[in-house]
């Protein structure tokens, strides 16, 4: 089966009365953490001095340091650990750092480590139920070798690469699962990222790297989990590493979360077309050229003052949650300006990658604070806004969301959305994974930053798309990915 990016996303929309998934086989059940069985295991600290920063300062660029073990430790747990259970009819639920559509989980995380600190050169795969790390191969690989491009040097650079188990996420959502995928793998990546940022450490993200190559080095089972995203960060090395030893024999059968694990054929089709690497040939036009963005009149968002903090980065990621009870109560203009500038920090892609711009971002306002009433356009880097439609369409967008209705009293929606048009000339179909990724990553500021204000947040990946399209005055093969709701949390 051949599918490009375009062909898929449209092919998996939502419509009414015809919704991509079908009920769920609860005797075949995914499980929710990955385990090799029979291999050494290396206890991660579970205590750190963290470093006491805000959301918005961890999002500056030109961090020049290098992390430690145990800086390690405090950004894999801060990213994607178990912050905490509640007990359950039928057994234990865990939430983590990172949110996951449907709470299932599909990412890992692997680490390519180039010794030093008291951890040896190697690939490791990170235990999020045990918090540790499980060795998967001695010595560390060549970036070159995985098709990763050439960087400045970096002292001692080690590399986080985060992938999907696809039916994990397929289980509930089938055909559309690759959607929810590399949002969950954008949340992750973000989660990664800002935890580098708060330890100083440098880093930059790739989404250009050799699947394949990439899949043989962690021997992950491609038919089942393949690679979405990669962050190159500096580390505390201490000699020279080898080339990477071998694989244990049979660690591909770890990719496999249930019994009877078929992916749909559209979601194999799909990540096949969008692991085909076409280096950049042009950034991504800005948001007021782009097709969204062009011939709106676009206006400075005035900088109001902040209101205060209520908890530093790590505390935010340690509780934060999906909240989705709303006052239905305006938000101040301090507060507005202090969201939107969660989405203003680059990204960390290599000047003029297209994949900086991958996504364009909407929002849709309730209430004339500070942003105009309705449905206008962001420039994330410039802080403006251009309207496109005027009205409140905050209620229609929850009837738009499968009917949740609780996205009435929402405060706010921010949008994200894909043009086909524009970012296939510049990335081709590898350009729709990384527009999900950065939906994703931008998504888990907002969660953040709400976190941080001491307000509510939370991700919606499911809608009747051509509904979406209609009222959003969408051009032509354009359309929306994601969406984050934000408002006061209800009391009581």
């Amino acid at each position: 089966m051949v599918i490009g990016a375009r062909k898929y996303h449209f092919g998996v929309s939502h419509r009414r009365g015809r919704l991509s998934g079908m009920g769920l086989d609860w005797t075949n059940q995914p499980s929710l953490f990955k385990v090799y069985s029979g291999l050494d295991f290396i206890d991660l600290p579970r205590q750190a001095d963290l470093p006491e920063v805000s959301l918005w300062s961890a999002m500056q660029p030109g961090a020049t340091g290098a992390l430690g073990a145990e800086g390690l430790s405090a950004v894999l747990f801060h990213a994607a650990g178990l912050t905490r259970s509640n007990a359950q009819r039928g057994g234990e639920f865990f939430y983590r750092a990172c949110p996951s559509a449907g709470a299932l989980y599909p990412c890992e995380i692997y680490l390519a480590w180039p010794g030093g600190d008291g951890l040896d050169a190697g690939v490791f795969h990170y235990d999020v139920a045990r918090h540790g790390l499980t060795p998967l191969r001695t010595g560390f690989p060549d970036p070159k070798s995985l098709g990763l491009p050439e960087r400045t040097a970096v002292q001692g650079e080690a590399v986080f690469f985060v992938t999907g188990i696809f039916f994990r996420n397929a289980w509930k959502y089938r055909a559309r699962a690759y959607r929810y995928l590399n949002l969950d793998a954008g949340h992750v990546v973000e989660g990664l990222a800002l935890g580098l940022g708060a330890y100083r450490t440098a880093h930059a993200v790739e989404t250009d790297f050799d699947d394949a190559a990439v899949a043989r080095l962690l021997g992950v089972d491609p038919s089942r989990e393949g690679c979405l995203s990669a962050v190159r960060f500096s580390a505390h090395a201490g000699g020279q590493a080898s080339g990477p030893g071998p694989l244990p024999e049979g660690v591909s059968g770890a990719s496999r979360c249930a019994l009877a694990d078929t992916v749909p054929e559209e979601v194999l089709a799909v990540h096949e077309a969008c692991a085909r690497l076409e280096r950049a040939q042009a950034a991504a036009p800005a948001v007021e050229h782009s097709r969204l963005g062009r011939g709106l009149i676009w206006h400075g968002l005035p900088g109001l003052p902040p209101p205060p903090e209520r908890k530093h980065l790590f505390e935010a990621m340690s509780t934060r949650r999906s909240r989705r009870a709303y006052a239905n109560t305006p938000l101040a203009g301090g507060v507005v300006s202090r969201l939107l500038l969660s989405l203003s920090g680059p990204l960390g892609h290599p000047a003029g990658h297209g994949a900086e711009d991958a996504c364009l971002v909407g929002l849709l306002a309730g209430e004339p604070v500070q942003l105009l009433t309705g449905f206008s356009m962001l420039d994330r880097h410039g802080q403006r806004s251009g309207l496109r439609r005027d009205g409140n369409i905050v209620p229609v967008m929850a009837g738009i969301c499968l009917d949740q209705l609780w996205m009435r009293d929402a405060a706010m929606h921010v949008l994200f959305f894909v043009d086909f048009t524009e970012l296939e000339l510049c990335l081709g179909d590898r350009g729709y994974r990384s527009s999900l990724q950065a939906a994703g990553r931008l998504g888990h500021r907002l969660y953040l930053a709400a976190e941080s204000l001491g307000l509510g947040a939370c991700g919606v990946g499911a809608f009747f798309d051509a509904e979406a399209a209609d009222v959003l005055g969408l051009p032509e093969q354009a359309g929306m990915t994601y969406v984050v709701s934000l408002g006061v949390p209800r009391k009581g």
